[in-house]
């Protein structure tokens, strides 16, 4: 495993360097510093790897996304902690450089980026689907369909995170920016709710019934 994971190291730098079409598996074996059986004793060629450190990294988001609260009663609150956690943790450099390597890949692999999003985001979507399940059971809030709410809640995080990826250098944005883009986040993902107020006391944020 030791070696597994030194070889996808140095794939991951070479990759990130050069693009997947840029790299040879020779530039990864002189990274990794790792023999050329090591390297086809783990991986069948170039393709596999390449798709072996997206999975990976899928799963180190996986990982690093927190669980929305299931304790949690106020579903304002709940939504806004776990939609700033999912627009820091794609925001992280890793992560933007990850997307930019499989966006530059989908010529391809076409069927990369969606499996990325689903093992990457897919256990946070079932999460917040589950979560407003709940709360639509107990009349906290009204929602036609919780797993396409919840969807759409990922997809409109993603769809910012990747503006920033494909217009680089923008500095990292602020817990105050955070927090307006989630608003307007939750204001379109059809989620409706009686009042609302964050738990520090701050401007409610109002998806009345209609």
């Amino acid at each position: 495993m030791l070696t597994k994971s030194k070889i996808l190291d140095g794939a991951r730098q070479v990759f990130l360097l050069n693009g997947y079409t840029g790299a040879s598996i020779d530039q990864i074996i002189n990274q990794a510093g790792v023999s050329k059986g090591s390297i086809y004793h783990h991986f069948d060629g170039k393709d596999v790897l390449f798709n072996s450190l997206v999975a990976a990294e899928a799963e180190r988001i996986a990982r690093a996304l927190p669980c929305i609260d299931p304790d949690d009663s106020n579903p304002c609150s709940a939504l806004q902690q776990i939609g700033m956690a999912m627009l820091e943790t794609l925001n992280n450099p890793a992560t933007s450089a990850t997307l930019r390597l499989i966006i530059g890949a989908l010529g391809r692999f076409p069927q990369l980026g969606e499996e990325f999003l689903r093992n990457s985001l897919g256990p946070t979507v079932e999460g917040i689907a589950a979560y407003l399940d709940v709360h639509a059971a107990s009349k906290d809030i009204r929602i036609g369909n919780s797993r396409a709410a919840a969807e759409e809640f990922a997809r409109r995080c993603l769809a910012h995170v990747v503006e920033r990826v494909l217009v680089p250098h923008q500095p990292f944005m602020t817990e105050a920016e955070c927090t307006g883009v989630i608003k307007d986040i939750l204001r379109n993902c059809g989620i409706r709710w009686r009042n609302a107020v964050p738990n520090d006391g701050s401007a409610r944020i109002m998806s009345p019934y209609d």
